[in-house]
């Protein structure tokens, strides 16, 4: 009788310890570097590689068009294990300004999300009032502050919602720049 007992009590532990496992780790203790890339006679500054002490994770990289003025996010395709390094590039002859580990598998919400300005150019005038944001999981919108270099005034301005990994985009009214962009959860 008590034999009998124990049997639905120890599958009940064991469930109960499967339940309490713990997940693959986050990605932790990560550094980035970005590195030169030599293709024939061009040379860029477009190659972003992370490497953590724990988790799974690829990386990404947010980069620039300087000919263009714009931005953009490019994903590395490989996923490691901690402590090898994911590395990816830009395209070719685009810079490199940031490198983030994106942890695999992705975390609910909104997560890894990151931010930037671009030039816009209307006729003969040029300003840097485009912001964009772009997140790994979750639903979004950019959110820019932005400032009248004439009044000195500052505004905000929504883009519209997004989901990731999609760039949600808005632009300051003409004339007037970006004085902070930042993605905003839905």
């Amino acid at each position: 009788m008590i034999g009998r007992a124990l049997v639905p009590l120890a599958v009940a532990i064991s469930g109960l310890a499967c339940a309490i496992a713990p997940a693959q780790a986050e990605p932790v203790g990560c550094t980035t570097s970005i590195e030169w890339v030599h293709e024939g006679s061009n040379h860029y500054y477009g190659r972003g590689n992370v490497r953590c002490d724990t988790g799974r994770y690829k990386v990404k990289v947010v980069c620039s068009d300087l000919q263009a003025g714009t931005g953009y996010v490019v994903y590395g395709t490989q996923v490691v294990n901690a402590p090898a390094t994911a590395t990816t590039t830009c395209h070719s002859g685009n810079v490199a300004r940031s490198v983030h580990a994106v942890e695999d598998p992705p975390p609910s919400g909104v997560t890894g999300c990151v931010s930037w300005a671009e030039w816009v150019a209307e006729g003969i005038s040029h300003y840097y009032g485009r912001g964009k944001a772009q997140c790994d999981t979750g639903r979004y919108t950019v959110k820019i502050v932005c400032m009248n270099l004439q009044t000195g005034g500052t505004y905000v301005v929504h883009g519209t919602e997004v989901q990731a990994p999609d760039v949600a985009a808005a632009t300051c009214y003409s004339g007037n720049i970006a004085d902070t962009v930042e993605a905003v959860p839905r």
